[in-house]
């Protein structure tokens, strides 16, 4: 039957389904069993906030994406820095073609970008038969940068492989996460400096609300995300009231940087932007004049002590334990049992350190000495014992690789395990066929392209993903791939375990027995992903956590 030939019957098959969808969220039971959604870009679908029109995907018109819907209120005036509100209503069809303006950050953007920026993107099947699974992604760039709409996260590929995609923007740097006391003395939670994660959760309520007009499953929903989008993912299984909004997670490349701050931390660290704004902390009523404030003001503030997470230095943009979206350490939450116990995936690249120490001026052994000793005193003498200082620039690569990402993904695969979650545990060391992958190896979000399927190819035209990987000489190899890592997370997403017929197997992850799936052109099991590194890390955070450097 022709699509263009039946507009009536698929508003009335949109309608229905939104309303079924409602009821049986009402009733507390997913809708499953929904009827069969048929999308079309001449009809509108429903939406809380109103109606609104997608378009075919440039990469495939079988796929319907509808970008920049609203799923909060704008966070703008007084509602700067306060958790997000309800999405403001509109009048008629909104045009959901183009996916709006990215969240206020520094530079590298050629894109608008604006405060009102709580936007997701949708992009579905036209037709399914059944309710598909919905992959949730969350966005990396350090908490204080990058957006959903970046290309690399089309999720054209993946609805066409049978999942129903969202990408959110959520507030980023200062915006998304400064904790200040005056913020916390009006929160009735007494915490302030989460409102990112806020953010996230608040999307998934939406999706709760809203998925299943698109096709998807609001039973079956998968939160995945990259480096900040992965630590971000740690955090939400963490948050008490994102309980039952998701029903699996994976973590890629997972990033948690200062994640265990003390509110107190957090708040000092506001105390000094709000003085950077010219509010010293004696200021009668220091949010009026930091609500008043520019974006622009605000940005440049939080700017005056920025420094490096790598060198330890300047401000930290991150979540903090406030006591209400994260109620304590969160270390010592995952090891208690106190996460969401949803099925996970987590892994890590082969070389996480060499895109982070590019422009780190480690010529020689005695730079690296200098610089471990500097930056780690507490666990200098057994760093210098372990990584090679004769080849500083490797060393150097992998003290970040190890400190920053072996040790938290091994953390989250060993905590989610132990509570008793199926996990599953990757290393991606495949060498992309670009410049970045000739300098840097298994780099930082390598694998990004060929999660989501956006591989392009220097010959060809079109579209080009921005900003993370640049295009390459892709070939066979590349595309297979990147189909067995889409087939895995799409199987995931529908059945809380990424096997099925006709993939490699990929054993479940035992800290006894320690297995994890090697990802490249050869696909096959392996065994102990960086325990010595990971180990260090264990290190780094008990010396932390008793006050010492």
């Amino acid at each position: 039957m022709s699509i263009h030939k039946t507009h009536t019957r698929t508003a009335l098959v949109t309608r229905i389904a939104a309303v079924t969808a409602g009821l049986l969220l009402a009733a507390g039971v997913f809708a499953a069993a929904a009827a069969q959604t048929v999308l079309d870009p001449e009809t509108p679908v429903m939406v809380g906030g109103g109606a609104v029109r997608g378009a075919p995907a440039a990469r495939n018109a079988d796929v319907i994406a509808f970008k920049g819907i609203p799923y909060a209120a704008p966070p703008v005036g007084d509602l700067r820095w306060r958790p997000p509100q309800p999405a403001h209503g509109w009048q008629g069809v909104r045009d959901a073609s183009t996916s709006g303006p990215i969240c206020i950050q520094n530079g590298g953007q050629d894109v608008p970008q604006d405060e009102d920026c709580l936007l997701l993107n949708v992009w579905a099947p036209r037709e399914t038969g059944a309710p598909r699974p919905v992959l949730f992604w969350i966005h990396g760039g350090g908490y204080t940068g990058g957006s959903g709409s970046t290309a690399i996260y089309d999720g054209t590929q993946l609805a066409a492989d049978g999942a129903v995609v969202v990408t959110i923007n959520y507030r980023l740097n200062v915006f998304g996460f400064l904790a200040h006391p005056a913020l916390s003395a009006e929160s009735p939670h007494g915490a302030s400096g989460n409102y990112g994660l806020l953010d996230m959760v608040a999307a998934l309520e939406w999706v709760r609300d809203n998925i299943a007009a698109f096709g998807g499953d609001p039973g079956r929903v998968t939160i995945f995300g990259e480096s900040a989008g992965g630590g971000a993912v740690m955090s939400v299984m963490l948050v008490p009231h994102a309980g039952g909004l998701f029903h699996g997670a994976i973590a890629q490349s997972n990033w948690i940087n200062g994640w265990d701050r003390e509110l107190d931390a957090a708040e000092a660290q506001g105390v000094r932007v709000a003085a950077a704004l010219g509010l010293a902390e004696d200021t009668e009523d220091p949010l009026a004049g930091m609500r008043a404030a520019g974006a622009a003001d605000v940005l440049a503030a939080s700017n005056a002590d920025a420094g490096s997470p790598f060198l330890r230095t300047g401000n930290v943009w991150a979540p903090n334990v406030d006591g209400w979206v994260v109620p304590e350490d969160p270390l010592a939450m995952y090891r208690a049992g106190r996460q969401h116990a949803v099925p996970l995936i987590t892994g890590l690249n082969g070389n996480e350190g060499s895109l982070m120490t590019r422009g780190m001026d480690i010529p020689d052994a005695a730079a690296f000495e200098a610089y471990v000793r500097s930056v780690y005193p507490a666990l200098a003498d057994d760093m210098l014992a372990h990584y090679d200082a004769a080849s500083p620039a490797a060393a150097v690569d992998k003290v970040v690789h190890d400190l920053y990402f072996a040790g938290p993904v091994r953390a989250h695969a060993e905590a989610q395990a132990a509570a008793g979650a199926p996990t599953w545990l990757y290393h991606f060391t495949h060498v992309p066929p670009t410049a970045w992958g000739a300098a840097l190896g298994a780099h930082h979000a390598a694998e990004l392209v060929y999660v989501f399927g956006t591989l392009t190819r220097r010959d060809e035209g079109g579209e080009r993903p921005l900003g993370l990987t640049p295009v390459g000489d892709y070939t066979d190899t590349d595309t297979a791939l990147s189909a067995t890592m889409r087939a895995y997370w799409v199987q995931f997403a529908a059945t809380g375990d990424p096997n099925r017929e006709g993939l490699p197997p990929w054993p479940a992850f035992d800290p006894e027995t320690d297995r994890h799936l090697e990802l490249s052109a050869a696909i096959a099991p392996g065994t102990g992903v960086d325990t010595a590194g990971a180990a260090l890390w264990e290190a780094l955070q008990a010396t932390r956590r008793g006050g010492v450097n």
